[in-house]
């Protein structure tokens, strides 16, 4: 029987003195959230609610009263706890016999306000609105911050997931001029090629060679690289080597620097592998990626592209 008041203090959340001194009543429940209230019937009020308890706890909770009604037929205590002379005080509910169990089993004992605690905390951290919680527990926010609130890792991680994602500098900038991240700060790399465009923010193949370039781990990044690569070969195709003054033109070392993209892709896993090849098919076909589509055509020259 304390095993089973202690199981509802975890789940309902009432102090160990509220738990101890419930009558028992004809319950009845009403789906609320991810759960149950449990009311007493009132013939002229139609029922109060005593608490709430999750839907996975009712079976367990109905199966308590059946045991509890067979043998304790008039009682009307839900937990008609009795001492040596037939009835026990109250205050004398401390959970002693558990503690006795855990002792001989090595095992720790969890106190009802440990319990309670642990609720609390983790209401705090699945729901991530206090608010709510401390309806939940019955508490003022103010109250359940400064005496509940533990620190915990996991709504620690998910912060600081937060605010990156807000506030990193690389994900600032959402429409970079090529394919890729950035936070729309150029700067150039350690060894940039003399004749390789300068970032700028301008000019997509400048933003090859930018420090604060990132390369995105998806197919339809793979697919506009390899796009883009073929958008610097016909630019190629049409550039003189008479017009160019270095000994290698530009758009080559684009050519060159988004090859090695790729082959990186390539190598590091079979699932990149995959996309690769499907993003080179793809421009064999002729399906380029919609970012690059009307420039090729104008290069081209081609009436009808899919």
């Amino acid at each position: 029987m304390e095993a089973e008041l202690f199981m509802l203090v975890a789940q309902t959340g009432l102090n160990l003195t509220q738990a101890r001194n419930l009558d028992l009543g004809d319950f009845f429940y009403v789906g609320h959230l991810d759960g149950y209230q449990v009311k007493e019937y009132k013939k002229r009020r139609g029922g109060v609610v005593l608490f709430e308890i999750f839907k996975d706890y009712k079976p367990h909770f109905e199966r308590y009263l059946g045991w509890r009604r067979h043998l304790f037929p008039d009682s009307e205590r839900l937990f008609p706890f009795v001492g040596i002379g037939g009835s026990r005080p109250d205050s004398r509910c401390d959970g002693g016999r558990l503690r006795a169990i855990c002792r001989a089993l090595d095992l720790r004992f969890v106190c009802p306000r440990l319990l309670r605690n642990t609720r609390v905390n983790w209401l705090l951290r699945t729901t991530a609105d206090p608010d709510l919680t401390a309806e939940m527990a019955q508490h003022a926010k103010q109250t359940m911050l400064a005496a509940y609130e533990r620190p915990s890792l996991q709504r620690a991680m998910a912060e600081v997931v937060r605010f990156w994602s807000e506030f990193d500098p690389h994900l600032a900038k959402t429409q970079p001029v090529a394919p890729g991240g950035c936070n729309g700060i150029p700067k150039n790399i350690t060894h940039i090629p003399k004749a390789a465009p300068k970032p700028n923010c301008m000019r997509p193949s400048g933003c090859l060679w930018c420090e604060n370039h990132r390369d995105v781990d998806s197919p339809d990044y793979i697919w506009a690289l390899a796009t883009f690569k073929h958008l610097k070969t016909i630019e190629l195709g049409r550039t003189s080597s008479l017009q160019c003054d270095a000994d290698i033109p530009p758009a080559k070392l684009a050519i060159d620097r988004i090859q090695a993209k790729l082959h990186w892709f390539e190598e590091s896993t079979a699932a990149r592998q995959e996309w690769v090849r499907e993003a080179l098919a793809r421009i064999a076909e002729g399906y380029f990626h919609p970012s690059m589509r009307d420039e090729i055509r104008e290069l081209e020259g081609t009436a009808w592209m899919r």
